[in-house]
Parts: structure tokens; C-alpha cells; sequence
């Protein structure tokens, strides 16, 4: 009995001396699981590019938020950098003067952040050049071909100083604009709204020429908008039935009712379709 006694004892202490063996080579041999560096989303442009609402400053409800929201199911650690600014026009984004930036500029502050997190930056997207020519969009031809040359000139440089900055790792997507001159249709002035689209045209192939110039893609807002589709009718209270294209720019911005062109939450949410489409 004695001897099974000691057996057992001996059994025992072998049986821990092996566990606590194997416990110390799992604790300090196996490695520390290091966390994955971050990336990033960079969000350029104007105050499309930061949820600007009527009334409201920037929110968390603009088309980049919700952009974000869609990649970052997909990309678990994936962080939104917003750099845009209210009011911004490509020659303010070149130069500064509207926002305050470190670096000078919205365009230095995002070469720089390119740079410094060069291979990290997944996607950049950008919205600017509607503060250039915006009264153009609102019918007024005169006023809009002031901005017509500057951003001629400066949005290709913009979108091709991005790309060289960024590298081949992001995906970088700009933007065609909806139409806010097409709400002159429910003030009663159907040959305004009209006559916008083919400015809006005219502006938006600027967009897709300087897209081309810095290898960007073009996420088709205005397609989302239906901006030519004065075909289909539908029912708009309280104006009645209205082209489609009218009606959404009623339901999807302010510019209706309180004569601001920006989106909307629920236009904000369209166009953050149109650019996860594009880019994924």
C-alpha cells in the first residue's frame, strides 16, 4: 500500500512539473500578437466633403460618414480622416484661406498626410469645384464662367498631385454634382430648370477630364440623381407631380424649400451609394 502510496505521489508531482513546463513554454514562447497598423480613409473637398446640412455646420451624416461606415464593415480597422472645408473652391484648396490647416493649405495638409502614411491610405475621395461655378448651376451663365478658367486649370492639378503623392495603394474617387437649378421648375420657372442641365453637363466634364488626368474614378452622383430624366413623373407634395429629376433634388436637398442646395441626410446616404459603387 505504501509503495502504491509513493507511486501515486510521484505520479502526481511528474504530471504538475510537465504542466507547469508546457504553461511557461506557452507563455513565453509564443509570440505577442501584434496589432495591424491602421488605415485610413482621407475625405478632401468642400462642405459636401464634411456633411454640410442647411442650417447646420458639418455633421456626421454626410456621404462620407456613411461611405466609411460601408468600407468599415469590410475593413474592421479602418479610420476616417476628414480634411474638407466649407466653402472651399479649388483655388482655396491650392492656396488656403477659408479653413485653417497646419501645413497652409487643405491640399499641403493632405500631401502631407499622404506621405506620412504612404501605403496605409486605402481611399481617398473628393468633392470640389461646385463653389467655382455654382451660380452657373443656379442659372446664372455670367457669373459662372468667372470660375470657369480657374478650375479648368487647377482641378487637374489638384487630382494629379494627390495621386503622386498617394501612390498606387489607395483608390481614389472624385465626384459628378446633382442639380440645384433644377428646383426653379417648382418656383415656375420650367425654362431655368431646363436650361441647367446642360450646364451641369458642361461642368461635370470637367470633372471627369481632371478625374482622367489623376487616375480617379468618377462615382455618377448625377446619375443617381437622375439629373436628365424629365420624363418620368411622379407625385411630390405639396407641388404636385414633377419630373423625377425635379423631385429628387426637392426630396434629396433643400434647395426646395429653403433655397440651399445641400444634401440632405437621405441625399447624402445616394450619394455614398454611388461612390461604394464605384470604388469597391
Amino acid at each position: 500500500m505504501r509503495e502504491h502510496d509513493s507511486l501515486r505521489r510521484r505520479t502526481k508531482a511528474l504530471v504538475t512539473a510537465a504542466l507547469t513546463a508546457m504553461a511557461a513554454v506557452w507563455c513565453l514562447g509564443a509570440p505577442a500578437r501584434a496589432d495591424a497598423p491602421a488605415t485610413y480613409y482621407l475625405a478632401l473637398g468642400d462642405s459636401g466633403a464634411v456633411g454640410v446640412q442647411a442650417g447646420r455646420g458639418p455633421t456626421d451624416e454626410g456621404y462620407t460618414d456613411d461611405l466609411h461606415a460601408a468600407l468599415k464593415a469590410h475593413r474592421p480597422g479602418l479610420r476616417l480622416v476628414k480634411l474638407g472645408c466649407p466653402g472651399e473652391t479649388t483655388t482655396t484648396m491650392l492656396k488656403g484661406g477659408i479653413c485653417s490647416y497646419a501645413a497652409g493649405s487643405q491640399m499641403n495638409a493632405a500631401l502631407d498626410f499622404l506621405e506620412r502614411h504612404r501605403g496605409r491610405v486605402r481611399y481617398v475621395t473628393l468633392s470640389i469645384g461646385v463653389n467655382d461655378v455654382g451660380c452657373m448651376l443656379d442659372g446664372d451663365l455670367a457669373c459662372g464662367v468667372k470660375g470657369v478658367g480657374s478650375l479648368l486649370t487647377e482641378l487637374p492639378q489638384i487630382t494629379a498631385g494627390l495621386r503622386a503623392a498617394g501612390g498606387d495603394a489607395p483608390v481614389y474617387a472624385s465626384m459628378t454634382y446633382y442639380d440645384p437649378g433644377l428646383a426653379s421648375w417648382v418656383k415656375g420657372d420650367r425654362a431655368t430648370a431646363i436650361a441647367s442641365v446642360p450646364l451641369l453637363d458642361a461642368f461635370n466634364g470637367v470633372q471627369r477630364a481632371a478625374a482622367l488626368v489623376g487616375g480617379f474614378k468618377v462615382a455618377d452622383v448625377s446619375a443617381a440623381f437622375a439629373a436628365h430624366d424629365f420624363s418620368t413623373e411622379v407625385a411630390l407634395p405639396p407641388y404636385g407631380t414633377v419630373p423625377l429629376n425635379v423631385a429628387r433634388i426637392c426630396a434629396w436637398t433643400s434647395q426646395c424649400t429653403r433655397g440651399d442646395g445641400h444634401a440632405n441626410a437621405t441625399g447624402y446616404r445616394h450619394i455614398a451609394a454611388a461612390f461604394l459603387h464605384t470604388v469597391t
